[in-house]
């Protein structure tokens, strides 16, 4: 009678070996960019105090906002209708896209500055020191990767006091896609794309951690775009570690992000 009653609990209780993921992921070749675009903070510049709201200016050259990116990816992920813009991404919040009509060729102080944009953060800082990450991406929200495309201002609300923050210096992520930002659809792959700034990854170097709902999906050791199939109907979080050689995770803030996504 015991024999059976414990056969009985070990047909009942759930079973420890999961079957295999349906969610894969696969490498995919960047989309291809000119190395002349350039993208630059004007303002704030690094270490300036700055009061409430708080505004950016920025300049971007050989880049069109706005207009949509005519390439095959387009036509495989999802794409936002705002058109190419440059994302914005402070702290370690989720990226706000800015595609606004440039602003008049010289700033406040009569400077000169063409293709210059502006903008208002849209959300309160709180006093002390704030990073902004900036970077121009296509309408599927691919980043671009090139030399001058990546910008990087910390600055200060208020007063100088020091907040916890990253030390822009050292390794370092940011991520970018799957973001709420995008329309997401089931049936079709989702953009995976990040940033990595001041190391490059590799086999036996640094290396990013993508997590899928909780589960370790695989190990990246190319910076290049990705495709995430299988993702259903519903939220979904995703983690992107930043590991060195020694695959534990880089110290810094930025360096384990989560978020979550919502596929349609």
């Amino acid at each position: 009678m015991i024999l059976l009653l414990t056969s009985m609990l070990i047909a009942a209780a759930p079973q420890t070996d999961e079957p295999p993921s349906n969610i894969r992921t696969m490498a995919v070749n960047r989309t291809p960019e000119s190395n002349t675009v350039a993208l630059k903070i004007v303002v704030p510049q690094e270490g300036q105090v700055v009061g409430t709201p708080v505004w950016v200016q920025f300049r971007i050259d050989g880049y069109a906002l706005g207009s949509a990116s005519s390439f095959e990816r387009a036509d495989e992920v999802a794409v936002s209708n705002l058109g190419q813009t440059v994302h914005v991404i402070i702290d370690n919040q989720p990226y706000f896209a800015i595609n606004e009509p440039a602003i008049g060729p010289f700033d406040e102080a009569g400077n000169f500055y063409n293709n210059s944009y502006k903008f208002e953060v849209p959300y309160r800082l709180g006093n002390g020191m704030h990073t902004i990450r900036m970077f121009p991406a296509r309408s599927y929200g691919e980043s671009l990767k090139g030399e001058n495309t990546f910008a990087v201002t910390q600055f200060y609300v208020g007063s100088t006091k020091q907040n916890p923050q990253m030390d822009v210096s050292v390794p370092y992520l940011t991520y970018n896609e799957p973001s709420p930002m995008m329309p997401l659809q089931a049936g079709k792959p989702v953009l995976l794309d990040f940033y990595i700034t001041n190391a490059e990854l590799s086999s036996d170097g640094y290396k990013v951690r993508l997590i899928i709902d909780g589960k370790a999906n695989r190990v990246i050791t190319s910076w290049q775009p990705y495709y995430i199939y299988g993702l259903k109907q519903g939220r979904h979080t995703i983690r992107l570690e930043l590991l060195d050689n020694h695959n534990q995770v880089v110290p810094g803030m930025f360096n384990n992000v989560t978020q979550t996504i919502t596929v349609q």
